[in-house]
């Protein structure tokens, strides 16, 4: 499930008013009269390896309300992750708790990582810095909104886009606001927003618009901005073009992905456009080695070639089943439904190579590669460390 954000503007404060979708009901609802396509059962296949949980612990109480993505992240010691309103320190090798504090509301956004400070967002509105040494509270402060994309930083700044469209920094050491760049939301929109990039020169978001800016971090002054999608059709839904999930950046070329709109290579010091491909997903996208993996809105794995944007492989097998972002498991693709299945493909052609019904819950997952093996977080708030045999 995702959920749709109707934005009514009576007024300041606007109200937000939340409508629970399916991805495919958008294009299902004029087509079909509203039916749904049931998810592809799975088909059975020779299986040539085997998923290994080494460990699995609880964090916290998850919610599956909202459509915040909540996402680990890994130091040389430890796993942070958080749910509900807990947020912990792991240990890698046996998943013992280091440390747990409880910010007694839930954290809807997190967890953001730079050095010996972690971030997080809370469900009044706080941004909150936490040292990741023994989980104590350094610098809390109000932001303008409910943030449901984990805080970025660098050695400065602080920054968090919030649901209002708002992109705001914080100074990294007090938590003092620096900056913000905001834009006008359209009336309907995918509730969530993407995640932030952010550098030691610049900040990249994506907005409800469809479009993806860059922002210099000495004051938040416009670089430059490109439309990812534009809006098309006669309703409201149809020209939804949200910028959604994770921005991804290497080799100065940044990779996202637009709701109804592109998959797009853009050179990150000008804008221009490398190259793009008509694709729809809200998931973001992963590099591994020379390839661009994305799960598009009908659930299709599909993968590009990183310099020219051409088609290496697609997989179909797994469609309408509600997946959550691919992964990089070893040299494999790890991609898990919202039925708790777990799939490993074959990089090099999109084969499944194993399956394996995990005790994951929710569609949203995030993750961490650690050495040939993988940090999961569920919506339930379940951390597991996984490897394959």
């Amino acid at each position: 499930m995702i959920s749709i954000r109707l934005v009514n503007m009576i007024g300041r404060p606007f109200k937000l008013l939340i409508v629970s979708l399916t991805l495919i009901a958008i294009s299902a609802c004029s087509s079909s009269g509203g039916n749904l396509p049931d998810p592809t059962p799975l088909a059975t296949f020779k299986e040539q390896v085997q998923l290994v949980e080494h460990w699995s612990v609880t964090v916290g109480e998850g919610s599956y309300k909202g459509g915040s993505l909540m996402q680990p992240v890994l130091t040389a010691k430890a796993i942070f992750a958080a749910a509900g309103p807990q947020l912990g320190s792991f240990n890698l090798d046996t998943g013992k708790a280091n440390w747990t504090i409880n910010l007694t509301e839930q954290i809807t956004a997190g967890v953001g990582q730079i050095n010996q400070q972690l971030f997080v967002a809370t469900q009044s509105g706080r941004l909150v810095a936490i040292s990741s040494d023994d989980g104590s509270v350094l610098w809390q402060v109000n932001i303008s909104s409910e943030a449901l994309a984990a805080p970025q930083a660098n050695s400065k700044i602080v920054v968090v886009q919030t649901v209002d469209g708002k992109v705001s920094a914080y100074a990294i050491n007090d938590g003092k606001f620096q900056w913000s760049y905001a834009v006008s939301l359209p009336s309907l929109t995918v509730r969530g927003t993407s995640t932030p990039l952010v550098n030691e020169s610049y900040t990249y978001a994506g907005f409800a618009s469809g479009k993806l800016v860059a922002l210099d971090n000495q004051a938040g002054n416009v670089v430059w901005q490109k439309a990812v999608g534009s809006a098309e059709g006669r309703s409201e839904i149809e020209r939804l073009v949200d910028v959604d999930g994770v921005l991804t950046l290497a080799d100065d070329v940044l990779y996202v992905t637009s709701y109804q709109g592109n998959l797009a290579a853009i050179d990150a010091l000008t804008g221009a456009v490398k190259w793009q491909q008509p694709v729809s997903s809200l998931n973001g996208v992963t590099l591994m080695g020379d390839a661009v993996l994305v799960v598009d809105a009908q659930d299709v794995v599909r993968a590009y070639d990183r310099e020219q944007g051409h088609v290496l492989w697609r997989n179909d097998a797994l469609q309408y089943r509600s997946l959550a972002a691919p992964m990089g498991l070893a040299k494999h693709v790890l991609v898990v439904d919202a039925q708790g299945y777990a799939h490993v493909l074959q990089r090099s052609d999109g084969e499944l190579l194993g399956r394996q019904k995990m005790a994951i819950k929710g569609a949203r997952i995030g993750s961490q590669g650690y050495l040939d093996n993988i940090f999961l977080l569920s919506q339930d708030g379940r951390l597991m460390r996984l490897g394959l045999k």
